[in-house]
């Protein structure tokens, strides 16, 4: 017995040491965030959401009130208060919410914004109980469901606002600690989704303007450079990245660049912005790579990426070509909807109905420039009056409401007041009993964001939309330059 004991000794030593790993790692990271349970937001008959601390996931469907609960956290505030899958909510704090509507001009109207707006209250109150009527089966019961104590958001998120910056920071600090040795973020898929998706998660590390995150900042410009930027081949644009890997790579690293003065990076910067320049067609269309797709129609969500990145560029010293941008422009002024005002998938579709990624990024990028004053300012516009479609960027909530946002603040700071107020109850439904960010996605098609990765663009988009009331990045109107490293 005792033979067998030492033989397997070693064995059981490094079973102990995992163990202790993994408390110390549990320890070290406290509650994991509950992931909600999504169903790729391609039918068009519901939509699957999370629903915010309690740790749950709802579905709707098209023309009813009642959530349809698809999945409740082991441990989580819902499971504590009785909260079943299956079971229907029927009201929320004794109301009774509005039809569901599938259409995207009808944002989070009905049981998302009122059960947004509900926690809110409830987590603000003395109580913190959320009050909740339910159908299991045949009967009707009342739920209690005692939810985590916290202020309520301030209607213009100000730094003195302790809800806000405890959720930022949070979101922040966790994707730091979740960041991959590699320097990125662990993406939905193989391939090169880390490449895009790690330059936002690093740019709302950025907008944190906290010095003591400068390292994982850098360890993702130096993930990109190595995976994507030493593929540019100088004066070759048909070698290289795509398009719009090029494009946020550009966009992460100038902002980097303003944020800190730090010109190590400006070489690469430079060959971004080249090589995008060097893919615009003589008729200004962009596609993927250097052949346009879709029988050379093209893709105006590259195009308004590549100006974007050209502007900021352009603030850290690039000499922008011009007869790039200008042939460019050429397309973008064509694509713009008559009905909307905002810019469609391209010239061919100019009505398209998601705008906000297309529509957002060219506004910054022309406030950036200051440029086209006229344009600009109808762009704002139209995604101030189309503010409700801010979810749907065909096939990624994440760059819609990322630029969607920004775009707003960057030309009109009053407007994008008013807009993000609108929006507490999103940004609540995506607040995790944590303190992190759940994905929440839009009610058309999102395999875009699930190609990044749900969990780590869910959390550089409410990061980013938190960020744009702060106005240090320039995407958000930011004009300060070596902000993060002066007083």
């Amino acid at each position: 017995m005792n033979l067998v004991i030492i033989r397997l000794l070693p064995s059981l030593l490094f079973l102990a040491c995992v163990c202790n790993l993994l408390r110390l790692e549990e320890f070290c990271h406290g509650e994991k965030p509950y992931q909600p349970k999504l169903t790729d937001g391609k039918s068009p008959d519901f939509q699957d959401f999370p629903m915010g601390v309690l740790s749950a996931t709802g579905r709707l469907h098209d023309g009813e009130k009642e959530i349809v609960v698809r999945d409740v956290g082991k441990g989580s505030v819902a499971e504590s208060g009785g909260l079943q899958v299956g079971d229907r909510i029927l009201s929320i704090g004794g109301k009774t919410p509005k039809t569901f509507d599938m259409s995207t001009d009808s944002g989070l109207e009905g049981p998302q914004e009122m059960l947004g707006k509900a926690l809110e209250t409830a987590c603000s109150s003395q109580s913190n109980l959320l009050l909740i009527k339910v159908k299991r089966g045949e009967e009707h019961l009342p739920l209690q469901l005692k939810v985590p104590p916290s202020p309520v958001f301030a209607s213009t998120f100000p730094k003195k606002c302790l809800k806000t910056r405890k959720y930022f920071s949070g979101i922040v600090d966790h994707l730091v600690d979740v960041q991959l040795d590699s320097g990125s973020w662990r993406p939905g898929v193989g391939g090169d989704a880390d490449v895009y998706m790690s330059a936002f998660c690093a740019l709302a590390v950025l907008s944190s303007s906290n010095k003591d995150h400068l390292p994982a900042i850098k360890a993702a410009i130096d993930f990109i450079r190595k995976k994507s930027i030493t593929q540019i081949k100088p004066n070759n644009p048909k070698v290289g990245p795509k398009s719009w890997q090029a494009a946020s790579s550009a966009i992460l690293l100038a902002e980097y660049q303003l944020a800190t003065g730090d010109k190590t990076f400006f070489p690469d910067l430079q060959k971004c912005c080249d090589l995008l320049a060097g893919r615009v067609s003589g008729n200004g269309r962009m596609g993927h790579y250097y052949m346009v797709p879709y029988e050379g129609t093209g893709l105006v969500i590259i195009n308004v990426q590549a100006h974007l990145a050209w502007a900021l560029a352009a603030k850290c010293g690039y000499k922008v070509n011009r007869k790039a941008w200008n042939r460019s422009m050429i397309e973008i002024r064509k694509s713009v909807g008559p009905k909307t005002g905002g810019l469609g998938y391209s010239s061919r579709v100019p009505d398209y109905p998601d705008i906000p990624a297309r529509t957002g990024a060219m506004t910054i990028a022309l406030s950036v420039a200051n440029e086209e004053s006229e344009l600009t300012k109808g762009l704002a516009n139209s995604l101030i009056r189309h503010q409700n479609r801010m979810r749907h960027a065909h096939s990624m909530t994440s760059i819609g409401l990322i630029f969607g946002m920004a775009g707003i603040k960057s030309v009109d700071p009053k407007a994008h007041e008013e807009v993000i107020r609108k929006w507490i109850p999103y940004l609540e439904l995506c607040r995790t009993s944590v303190g992190t960010a759940a994905y929440f996605g839009s009610k058309r098609n999102y395999a875009g964001d699930a190609y990044l990765g749900y969990h780590p663009i869910g959390n550089a988009t409410v990061a980013l939309m938190l960020a744009s009331a702060e106005s240090k990045l320039f995407i958000h109107g930011g004009t300060k330059l070596n902000w993060l490293v002066k007083p």
